[in-house]
Order: structure tokens, then sequence, then C-alpha cells
């Protein structure tokens, strides 16, 4: 299953943003979220930043996805 994944906003160049994936940067196209700034999160899926998200919705969104992953550990045991 894919999903939109939040990521931090590290540079903006033109139409490309380098984002935190994992702690490494990555380069993505961000034309379709205008005026971005570093600082600011951005929900990516496939290589292309979707849209805005505020800090708060995105670190939720992140402990959703580590609590996820951790259940499904423990129910593939």
């Amino acid at each position: 299953m894919c999903q939109a994944v939040p990521h931090l906003v590290l540079r903006v160049d033109g139409t490309r943003a380098e984002i935190d994936e994992g702690g490494r940067p990555m380069w993505v196209d961000a034309h379709s979220v205008p005026g971005l700034v570093p600082g600011e999160y951005v929900m990516i899926y496939a290589g292309q930043a979707l849209d805005r998200i505020s800090k708060e919705d995105a670190e939720d969104t992140l402990r959703f996805y580590e609590n996820l992953e951790t259940l499904l550990e423990e129910a593939s045991r």
C-alpha cells in the first residue's frame, strides 16, 4: 500500500524542495505547492510534494505510522 507521508522541508530551489527523508536529504518536485519555505512540512507521495501540513498534524501523522508499524510487528509474531 502506498501512502502520503509528511516531511520537513530543508531547502527550496525553484520548483524543487529538499526534504528530510529519515535523516538524509532528498529532492522532490514541489511545483504544486507554491511559496514553500524551509521549516514547513509537506505531504510527499511518489517524489511529489502534494500540500502543506501543519507541524502538529505532521507529528501526529508520523506518530500514528510509528504506532501502526509497532502493532503490525507485534501481530506478526
